[in-house]
């Protein structure tokens, strides 16, 4: 355990595939740290890119001892951030995702609370943060972003925002996150039968039923290039929807009140078909005019009146397709 004052040795892993436009700033924030140079590494698990990926990733090499390349050739994210635990030289690893960019002080903010919480609770594993979407961002992912600010569109995790001081958690986002090395090791990895698919909630998952702990930095943020289209927000929504249903089909002791929401969701406007037969199947319509009205509300919160409309969008693309990626993965045997 390092003692109070001292920085902490630090492997950074970053996942990609075919990311040339953004891993040069993913890793120019990166070597721009404020953590002292020679206490942190970066290694970036490439997972066998046909872009110009890898030649972005060796030009700064050059220029930065402390950027490295390993090549993982198998698909998902799982394996790239394996690849990146067992090239890591240091203890503890950071992840962070190709499309983030991260603040000068990200590397100090996490390892300072790990130090300091973990002084008082060693059996915490792991600190994280938040994502957010850049300044520069489109108005659809603007909109995203304001609607993943409120519990109907995080679905209660701490995406959502609704913590101001930190707190212990179940899972932390591996965008933006400090790891025990040895913790990921003894656990067994990432799970990479699961690929890109809730591959970070299975492990926290894991470490968590062994009663290890996680504690959310509400401080702590790295700007996240969300999908930036409807239809790549919905597809993504789809794969986290799918994702999450793998996992209860693996882990039954998981499922809560959460996760039966978005089946009683399409269960509920499945049934608005039997309106003919009676008004009461029309009720769950309510369900578009209340949604708009808590789109005006998030907008007037955030003074961003004008994107009520695209909000309104984004969670019904979050809702309609987390539910029925859900369904999917529930229902279809290949899905486990």
């Amino acid at each position: 355990m390092n003692s109070a004052g001292e920085h902490m040795e630090v492997s950074v892993v970053v996942p990609c595939y075919n990311e040339e436009a953004n891993i040069g700033n993913c890793l120019k924030t990166l070597v721009a740290q404020t953590y002292p140079l020679t206490k942190y590494e970066v290694v970036v698990a490439d997972g066998g890119s046909s872009d110009l990926t890898q030649e972005i990733v060796r030009n700064f090499a050059q220029n930065h001892p402390n950027v490295k390349l390993v090549i993982e050739r198998k698909k998902g994210v799982a394996a790239g951030r394996n690849a990146g635990i067992r090239f890591a030289r240091y203890e503890h690893i950071a992840f962070i995702d190709a499309d983030c960019e991260a603040p000068s002080d990200w590397l100090a903010v996490l390892t300072r609370n790990l130090q300091a919480v973990k002084s008082k609770d060693k059996d915490v594993v792991g600190v994280g943060g938040k994502n957010i979407a850049p300044v520069s961002s489109n108005r659809f992912l603007k909109a995203v972003d304001i609607a993943l600010d409120s519990y109907i569109g995080s679905f209660g995790s701490i995406q959502g925002r609704q913590f101001t001081s930190p707190i212990f958690v179940s899972s932390i986002s591996t965008a933006n996150a400090l790891y025990d090395k040895r913790k990921l090791v003894e656990i067994g990895y990432f799970d990479e039968s699961l690929q890109s698919e809730a591959e970070d909630a299975e492990i926290n998952y894991r470490l968590y039923s062994r009663g290890f702990k996680f504690l959310f930095l509400p401080g702590s943020f790295v700007w996240h290039k969300m999908r930036s289209t409807p239809p790549t927000w919905m597809k993504n929504m789809f794969r986290y929807g799918k994702g999450r249903a793998r996992l209860l089909k693996r882990y039954p002791d998981m499922w809560n009140v959460t996760y039966l929401l978005p089946l009683l969701f399409i269960g509920s406007m499945a049934l608005t078909c039997l309106g003919s037969f009676s008004g009461i199947f029309f009720m769950p319509l309510i369900y578009f005019p209340a949604l708009f009205l808590f789109s005006a509300f998030q907008c007037a919160r955030k003074r961003q009146i004008g994107l009520i409309a695209v909000v309104t969008l984004a969670y019904l693309i979050q809702h309609f397709g987390y539910a029925y990626g859900e369904l999917y993965g529930l229902i279809n045997p290949k899905a486990r």
